[in-house]
């Protein structure tokens, strides 16, 4: 367990050194960084291999007209593209994708479509989270931001850039109704946050 912990940590201050030296915006991490940090947070997740089936399902969700959240949705979509050609995840690929909302009932029907092991909610769909969040705890799903006001609204985790390194935030509640069951190595090294 000490050395899943000190690997976790190298794992974030590796993160972190790149993020300082190349902020996508001010208070977020870059793309690549923010998906090779979930991709380690699903790794912690003791029931991932359950939840993902054959594939590691990464929806990434976009609210349909902002052009900005659209960009941000695409260049993260592309991250765990790029990342996943480089890291399996339990045993199984990682695929990733687009979804654009309009309303909160688009994500419902897409995931009783096709399930989703991880779901990453842009900040553009913040009046939304209430209901994001009931469809990824009905459906079992990993809800995933970049704010820690996501996190404390609903989302299970979100990563972040701080000064000096990258860090995660986990909402234990959330995550227990979404089905997770996180290593005690994760919870360790993250700032833990409630509704």
């Amino acid at each position: 367990m000490a050395r899943r912990r000190a690997l976790l940590s190298l794992a974030v201050a590796a993160l972190a050194a790149g993020a300082a030296v190349r902020p996508a915006r001010a208070a977020e991490l870059p793309p690549r960084h923010q998906a090779l940090l979930l991709l380690r947070v699903l790794a912690y997740d003791r029931n991932v291999a359950k939840r993902a089936g054959a594939t590691v399902s990464v929806l990434v969700l976009a609210r349909q007209g902002d052009r900005a959240s659209e960009e941000r949705a695409a260049e993260l979509a592309g991250a765990f593209e790029e990342v996943a050609r480089e890291v399996v995840l339990a045993g199984l690929p990682v695929k990733a994708e687009v979804l654009h909302l309009r309303e909160a009932s688009t994500l419902e029907a897409r995931l009783d479509e096709k399930p989703a092991t991880l779901v990453y909610v842009d900040e553009a769909l913040a009046p939304m989270l209430p209901a994001l969040a009931q469809a990824t705890r009905r459906h079992s799903a990993l809800s995933a931001g970049a704010s820690r006001a996501l996190a404390e609204a609903g989302l299970a985790v979100a990563v972040v850039a701080r000064q000096a390194r990258a860090g995660i935030i986990v909402n234990q509640q959330a995550a227990r109704l979404e089905g997770l069951d996180l290593d005690s190595a994760l919870l360790a090294v993250a700032e833990l946050v409630h509704e």
